[in-house]
């Protein structure tokens, strides 16, 4: 019993942490649509497009012009 309570309280520690490290941005365009990105949006310089994906999964590709603003969530 004692074995499976280190287990389970291991198993977790491990959840909390891998939860912690994530980090959410909320990125909005100039037409008002928001959108909550899983990690920090990357810009691709040559292209100057924003590809993320979202909480669902789901990849998102936005042209830099149409971006207002990326901001990283609390």
């Amino acid at each position: 019993m004692k074995r499976l309570l280190m287990t389970m309280l291991a198993l977790s520690a491990m959840v909390i942490m891998l939860t912690a490290c994530s980090h959410y941005y909320r990125v909005t365009t100039h037409d008002g649509q928001v959108y909550t990105a899983d990690g920090k949006p990357q810009l691709d310089e040559d292209t100057k497009v924003y590809d993320f994906k979202l909480l669902d999964g789901k990849k998102v590709v936005l042209n830099q012009k149409d971006v207002k603003e990326v901001k990283q969530e609390d």
